[in-house]
């Protein structure tokens, strides 16, 4: 008796078959492709979403305080009892049953400080350090044109350190961010309305240090001094192409480039001069890596800006309900150590919100 059976298969869509594609040449090169689907706010929506935010707490009776830092924790009989302020009225003392730290990148020196000085359990954190490159959008569009951020990771010799891609915008633009004591850091953006003609992202190289040095902080920003001594105060920018020919870049080169910097006070010159050896030895095979999945990346004209730094706290000691070994003290975000973006951070704020309604 002869059986036959008809089985059905569900059609692969277009943009799948572009992103298995991808996923192989990543593969091929050395590297894994981490793929989040996500839906990108753009940074003037994003702006709108925030004030929404911040007016639904204010109209459900959140008190907001601008214009205030924050100096210090009262922690008495190993508990947090408040913090101590400073604003427009001078110095101000805020008492609470439970204290939540989340103060982002920007707060990871200012936590370290407090851990150390208060006894927060905590341990030795990394800090990334690397670049933000910039190319044609030509370029980049197969995969802009399906994965909005693709995230890349290799383990490039000879240091196998970790290097990933974040933070891609497509048509999106470069940008300097200046930290509390005049550090100028790269950083990018994208927009809904406005777009450029390229796409930049950032490259960071992972740095673990071990015992007896814990100061990863210091290390990064004292790298990012550097820089801006070379640039003047400014980022530095410099082709791809000058590094592996062992010069800097020249105003002029750039003038005449196809790619030109959307960051128009960028200063070229030599990111090798200030980067060190192990991090810029990283960053370069890396994106020769990148090169064999995306032909181009790697060009004698793509820019290398630099220095992109992401400062994260030292990765503060907690228990499933965020509770450090102060008692009513917990640490959120990337202040934490535990999270590196506003997706994660916002799911830990969302938890933490609902442990405090539970006491309610």
């Amino acid at each position: 008796m002869l059986m036959t059976m008809s089985t059905s298969f569900a059609p692969v869509s277009t943009a799948s078959r572009a992103s298995a594609t991808f996923r192989l040449r990543a593969i091929q090169a050395g590297l894994k492709l981490v793929d989040c689907p996500i839906r990108h706010l753009d940074t003037e929506k994003a702006q709108e979403i925030y004030l929404k935010i911040e007016q639904y707490l204010l109209d459900h009776g959140v008190k907001i305080l601008f214009s205030t830092d924050c100096r210090d924790l009262v922690i008495d009989d190993g508990a947090c009892r408040g913090v101590v302020a400073t604003g427009p009225d001078g110095e101000i003392r805020i008492d609470a049953k439970r204290v939540v730290v989340a103060t982002g990148r920007r707060g990871a020196d200012w936590l370290e400080h407090l851990c150390s000085t208060h006894g927060i359990s905590h341990l030795p954190g990394p800090v990334d350090m690397g670049v933000r490159v910039e190319v044609r959008n030509e370029v980049m569009e197969r995969v802009n044109d399906v994965l909005y951020e693709g995230k890349l990771i290799g383990y490039p010799n000879p240091f196998r350190n970790k290097v990933r891609t974040f933070c891609q915008n497509p048509g999106g633009f470069v940008s300097q961010e200046n930290y509390d004591g005049g550090l100028a850091v790269v950083n990018g953006h994208s927009y809904k309305e406005r777009k450029s003609e390229n796409t930049n992202l950032a490259v960071l190289v992972t740095h673990n240090f071990r015992e007896p040095f814990n100061q990863p902080i210091a290390y990064a920003q004292n790298v990012g001094r550097l820089c801006n001594m070379l640039g003047d105060g400014n980022i530095l920018v410099q082709r791809f192409g000058d590094i592996l020919d062992g010069k800097r870049t020249w105003q002029k080169e750039l003038s005449r480039s196809n790619v030109r910097p959307t960051l128009v006070d960028a200063v070229a010159g030599d990111i090798t001069s200030a980067l060190p050896y192990r991090t810029m030895t990283s960053i370069v095979n890396f994106m020769l890596a990148v090169d064999q999945a995306i032909p181009g990346f790697a060009s004698a004209e793509t820019l290398l800006y630099a220095p992109e730094l992401k400062f994260y706290s030292n990765r503060v000691r907690m228990d499933e309900r965020f509770t450090t070994n102060v008692a009513g003290l917990h640490c959120l975000g990337d202040s934490s150590g535990w999270t590196r973006g506003l997706m994660m951070a916002s799911v830990m704020g969302h938890l933490m919100g609902g442990y405090l309604a539970e006491e309610l």
